[in-house]
């Protein structure tokens, strides 16, 4: 049952580019902005995905155990935590003090979302207001 909403959205995606690239009235640096703003957004999406991963460089953690050493608040225990969508990075303390890892590049991965989603969102709309469009 997962597929279903899956393939429905590659399909309104594939329709919606379709929408966009016909359109005549935009430019085509807004018409082919979509195949280098997708690319992007991917790449700032597996940064931030890994920000939190301590064995990509174990010397340099990203969530260190120094600031609560055992004793001060509990055992001192840390972990890294990434959430895929919305992405977001961040170390968590036992005690539930949260650092971000990553705040520039979830900035940087919703600007390409924007640029992303508007786009798509006019070609869709093109080819709802000219069902012919798809056709040809």
């Amino acid at each position: 049952m997962t597929l279903f909403p899956v393939f429905i959205g590659l399909v309104v995606g594939w329709v919606a580019l379709r929408g966009l690239l016909a359109h005549p009235l935009l430019p085509l640096w807004v018409r082919t902005s979509v195949f280098w703003t997708v690319p992007l957004g991917a790449v700032t999406w597996v940064v931030i995905m890994v920000a939190d991963d301590p064995f990509l460089f174990p010397e340099t953690d990203p969530c260190p155990g120094d600031p609560m050493r055992e004793g001060v608040l509990g055992s001192g225990e840390v972990s890294g935590v990434s959430t895929p969508f919305p992405p977001r990075a961040y170390c968590q303390w036992e005690d539930g003090t949260v650092y971000n890892l990553a705040p520039e590049a979830e900035f940087v991965f919703w600007v390409f979302f924007a640029m992303t989603v508007v786009p798509l969102g006019v070609g869709l709309w093109h080819v709802l207001r000219n069902p012919k469009l798809f056709l040809h």
